[in-house]
């Protein structure tokens, strides 16, 4: 008999991304955990899931999480664990020194993971490797943001100062906000923590490009164009479609992930000016939402990061263009909003079929994740009507 199969821990299994990373990594031989604090979790309800673990939620005590985490990877011999949230990535890279060392993280320093989930950070990186960066100010309290904000011009954009912080002795997650005026800016400061960032509002085209960052090169490379966000302004991607890479584009995200010191699989956003220069918006170092485009366009990112770090190899793969994505309970909010401001032909180009499209959840040979899915979001309508 031949050398056991490689296995994977993912954590956050209930994350969009979970079910594409199952089936990918099932896919290419290896043993698939799938580790999550919520249920129903998508990812280990899929087929591809050899096992299941329940796990503190990482926002809360990390060091237990991360404890939890390493007890799991030792006794079921994991050889590697795949942070599926910006929370669990600071949470065992903080305390990595709970995990065996026959389980390799990937990680890179803890200096390199703190720049990584920094804004602040991303900002100079991204201005030393030729790719524009929105003016951006750091602000302590309400009134430096609503000075800042009077000078930016509105709407702006609010953000944490990391894309996971901690406050209260809880690491907490916020997307970003576009505020349009002064009162939605006053109204929104509360939870991003402080100092938090505001930013200038740069219009233009979203583009998403994921990626594996191995072996002083990027192995793996997924570029695609966002067509709808829920919600529809700085929301996550609802619809998106794979493109080619520009050459000068993909030389400049190479110097950034360079610059970083960043290893594993990660997402650079970015927005395409009307004038045709690229602005870094964010960079997620871990697994990231809409994985699932990447995987279905030959890109099989979880798959090349594993091969190089367990079996030393570099299997390369390069999305192809033309296939896109939608996330499907998100996406069809569009036509809701659409119907009701009074534009039914719009809302209809929401729903109009595409061929070669894929969603997160949803496979013919793999349904489960989806069912898993309808019963979130019936947990999420339970809690509004209650908390209304």
């Amino acid at each position: 008999m031949g050398d056991p199969a490689p296995s994977v821990l993912l954590t956050d299994a209930q994350e969009r991304s979970a079910p594409a990373a199952c089936q990918s990594l099932s896919r290419a031989g290896y043993r698939v955990g799938g580790a999550s604090s919520e249920r129903p979790a998508p990812g280990q309800w899929s087929r591809f899931c050899d096992e299941r673990f329940d796990v503190p939620d990482p926002r809360g005590d990390s060091r237990e999480f991360a404890r939890a985490v390493a007890e799991i990877a030792e006794k079921g011999r994991f050889a590697t664990v795949m942070p599926g949230s910006d929370a669990a990535v600071i949470a065992i890279s903080a305390h990595r020194d709970l995990f065996p060392e026959a389980v390799d993280l990937g990680l890179p320093t803890q200096e390199v993971v703190d720049a990584c989930v920094s804004k602040v950070s991303l900002m100079s990186r991204a201005g030393d490797a030729g790719l524009a960066v929105p003016e951006t100010v750091v602000c302590a309290d309400r009134d430096e943001a609503l000075a800042a904000a009077a000078r930016l011009g509105y709407p702006v954009l609010l953000k944490p100062r990391r894309s996971a912080f901690t406050e209260d002795g809880s690491i907490r997650q916020r997307p970003s906000l576009l505020a349009a005026d002064e009162g939605a800016l006053a109204a929104g400061l509360s939870g991003f923590g402080r100092p938090f960032l505001l930013q200038r509002h740069f219009s233009g085209t979203l583009i998403s490009i994921g990626g594996v960052s191995a072996g002083g090169g990027l192995p793996g490379l997924a570029f695609s164009r966002y067509i709808r966000t829920w919600p529809a302004h700085a929301g996550s991607v609802s619809c998106s479609e794979t493109i080619p890479a520009p050459a000068d584009l993909l030389e400049r995200v190479g110097k950034f992930v360079a610059a970083t010191g960043w290893e594993g699989i990660f997402e650079l956003e970015l927005i395409e000016g009307e004038g045709g220069e690229f602005a870094a918006i964010d960079f997620n170092p871990r697994l990231y939402g809409s994985l699932a485009l990447a995987v279905s366009a030959g890109a099989p990112l979880p798959v090349i990061w594993c091969d190089w770090l367990l079996r030393g190899r570099i299997e390369r793969g390069v999305a192809r263009p033309g296939v896109r994505y939608r996330w499907g309970d998100a996406d069809y909010q569009h036509v809701w909003a659409r119907l009701r401001d009074g534009h039914p032909a719009s809302a209809a180009q929401v729903l109009l079929p595409r061929r070669r499209t894929i969603g997160p959840y949803l496979r013919a040979r793999d349904p489960a994740p989806a069912l898993a899915r309808f019963l979130q979001i019936l947990q999420m309508l339970r809690r509004r009507l209650r908390g209304s």
